[in-house]
């Protein structure tokens, strides 16, 4: 069975993700092109907002509109070019889940597996509508206010007048697809990582069901057991490190979207800003709470080790074995905890801290 099968879809569908059955010449030469178009585009809004910001920009409101939007796209820029560049590491992950010890060897097993797969399957879609909301939010209801007046969805500049209905609709439609574009790879890039999470999750319950079942099933061993925990703890090693530059600035970068959003809403007074800037700030801090979330759960998890120890037949095995588990046990009382570059860790301590920065920030600015 191939675990986080929709997430692997909307990377798919973002560009990323070429399938095995478009090796042939002609499919992967369209998927290329389409792979770069999608890019361009999305480098091309960003770019337009940089200059907007460099040559038009020149008071403390739009400064704010703009910054905290252009911050988002140049992340998810980032994200792409991440997705693009580790496409063999992401293939070696899921290659790993796949291997011994890490695959399923019982119906049990299999079991426990397929319902972490579909519980990750359903926290992507319910991550994915409330982005979805937003968007269509944000693309709607920006053209039934702004088309009139010739707003465009996101500040950029042009080297040309789009006031005409033609030239600003093309301009919209950009807009609205990248918009949708960077929707989709937020939530293709995200399930992802917190997917492998979950996956880690269900690790630790396929181990403690081995650990119960230690005597009656021959091919747990206790030594397989403690070799299944440790490689948990590698391959966590290995995710974190495949998504902590991404996590760090996504983190760090919501920090500062999170002040510009208190500004704007301070600003505003126009009840659609208020609305706009309020349901973007949401989907940002939804962003960072789904990594946090999980984040914390693998690690509460982790130092669970030592009561599904005392849950198996511990006391009919023999010395030696004892010390095993005892050495297991120790190594338990180190959790697995992601981090950002070693700075924040994704839990839900650091998600308060967040917020709490954030709005201290934010009024130290709105003191000065």
């Amino acid at each position: 069975m191939q675990v986080l099968r929709w997430t692997f879809m909307l990377i798919t569908l973002c560009g990323c993700w070429r399938l095995p059955s478009w090796n042939s010449t002609p499919w992967r030469y369209l998927y290329n092109v389409y792979t770069w178009t999608c890019t361009l585009l999305t480098l091309l809004l960003l770019v337009g907002e940089i200059l907007d910001l460099v040559l038009t920009v020149d008071n403390r409101s739009d400064l704010s509109e703009n910054l905290f939007k252009t911050m988002t796209f140049a992340v998810d820029c980032y994200k792409l070019a991440t997705i693009l560049s580790s496409r063999e590491n992401i293939e070696t992950l899921m290659d790993i889940l796949e291997s011994e010890p890490f695959a399923p060897v019982s119906d049990e097993e299999l079991e426990i597996r397929t319902k972490f797969d579909k519980s990750a399957e359903k926290v992507m879609k319910i991550y994915m509508t409330g982005l979805d909301v937003w968007s269509a939010w944000t693309v709607l209801g920006s053209l039934a206010v702004n088309f009139t007046s010739r707003k465009l969805l996101y500040r950029v500049w042009l080297p040309f007048e789009y006031k005409s209905a033609t030239i600003f609709s093309l301009v919209y439609l950009h807009h609205a697809l990248i918009t949708v574009f960077s929707i989709t790879l937020a939530v293709a890039y995200d399930s992802l990582f917190t997917g492998l999470m979950i996956h880690i999750y269900s690790q630790f319950e396929i181990l403690g069901y081995r650990l119960r079942n230690v005597h009656r099933m021959a091919d747990d061993s206790v030594k397989h057991c403690v070799r299944h925990h440790d490689q948990i703890y590698k391959f966590a090693n290995m995710v974190n490190d495949e998504f902590k530059s991404v996590t760090f600035i996504q983190f760090f970068m919501t920090t500062g979207v999170m002040c510009f959003s208190l500004y704007q809403l301070s600003l505003s007074e126009h009840s659609g800003n208020l609305a706009d800037v309020f349901f973007y700030g949401s989907c940002l801090l939804l962003q960072i709470f789904y990594f946090c979330w999980f984040g914390n759960e693998v690690k509460l998890k982790s130092l669970e080790v030592a009561d599904m120890i005392f849950e198996s037949e511990w006391t009919l095995l023999n010395d030696s074995t004892k010390r095993i588990l005892l050495m297991m046990m120790r190594r338990a009382t180190v959790p697995i905890e992601f981090t950002s570059n070693h700075i924040v860790s994704m839990n839900v301590e650091a998600f308060k801290t967040l917020i709490k920065t954030s709005y201290s920030v934010f009024n130290l600015l709105r003191q000065n």
